[in-house]
């Protein structure tokens, strides 16, 4: 367990002339330096459209270099709806709401698990538009682009079977994102969605896993109860596809400096000569992109 310890350290209140806000001044205690997200609030959200399916796949994807046992995992859900899909994190979803409810009665609440994947997908079918969100660690800005929602050429091998949460499956595959993907697709339910951007097969994917073994979407649940699809009225940033694919990469590779610029106070508990020490400038995350 990377994150150990959580400490407030102060609840500073400011006064303004018709309200009051709180803010919390925290710092992390960790056995190795590593990214983690912060609380975002769900109070305020846009309903956009009523979800009539939703998949959750379990996603496991690496913690490391030369992590083949994908150690890291989260559950992400696909929403069906008739003008939008959406595609998120369950977990992080849950906790977000959960300390949104905390923090206005205790003021106490539950640091985010570091594998808990910080990216959402909103997909407009009527536009043919998929609007990607990605929140920043240690801080509460979310940056976000708008692409056209890609188009796979998939290639079908009818031959190759699988069976996925007892539907029976066929395998395709197709190159996105400088990665191949192989898919288990169903024709028990003929609708061309996927996880995350792998859309537009001849039936829904319950699987999918790149060649190089980095990422694993399983489906290990299906349910029909609507629900609404939402969006929240989070700080964000637009940014052009390729300014994020940048600023993400240069975020991880000089992880250090970009912790120290979000103010975010981290100790490290190594045993090591230095004892309880801050963290280190020249550190870097492991990097390691769904889309390369």
């Amino acid at each position: 367990n990377m994150k150990r310890i959580l400490i407030v350290l102060a609840s500073i209140m400011m006064l303004t002339c018709v309200n009051v806000s709180a803010q919390v001044a925290v710092t992390y205690a960790m056995d190795t330096p590593t990214f983690t997200l912060a609380h975002e609030d769900t109070e305020r959200y846009q309903t956009l459209d009523t979800c009539y399916l939703t998949i959750t796949y379990r996603f496991n994807y690496k913690a490391t270099e030369n992590d083949e046992s994908l150690s890291h995992d989260d559950l992400m859900d696909l929403q069906f709806g008739r003008k939008y899909n959406a595609f998120f994190s369950r977990n992080l979803r849950d906790l977000d709401i959960q300390n949104t409810k905390e923090l206005k009665t205790t003021m106490q609440f539950q640091t985010v698990p570091e594998n808990y994947v910080g990216f959402d997908l909103l997909v407009n079918h009527g536009d043919s538009t998929t609007i990607v969100t990605n929140r920043i660690p240690y801080t509460s800005q979310v940056i976000e682009y708008t692409e056209n929602t890609p188009v796979h050429s998939w290639a079908y091998m009818p031959e190759d079977t699988a069976t996925v949460m007892g539907y029976p499956c066929h395998a395709a595959q197709c190159n996105y994102g400088g990665r191949e993907w192989k898919v288990y697709y169903t024709n028990d339910i003929p609708l061309p969605y996927g996880p995350w951007k792998l859309n537009g097969a001849k039936g829904v994917i319950l699987k999918a896993e790149d060649t190089e073994h980095n990422f694993v979407f399983e489906a290990e649940g299906l349910t029909q109860k609507t629900q609404p699809i939402i969006r929240y009225d989070w700080n964000r940033k637009i940014m052009k596809k390729d300014d994020w694919k940048r600023f993400e990469r240069e975020m991880y590779q000089n992880a250090g400096a970009f912790v120290r610029n979000t103010g975010a106070r981290i100790i490290i508990m190594d045993n090591s000569e230095q004892g309880f020490h801050r963290l280190n400038e020249d550190w870097s995350q492991f990097y390691n992109p769904l889309e390369k």
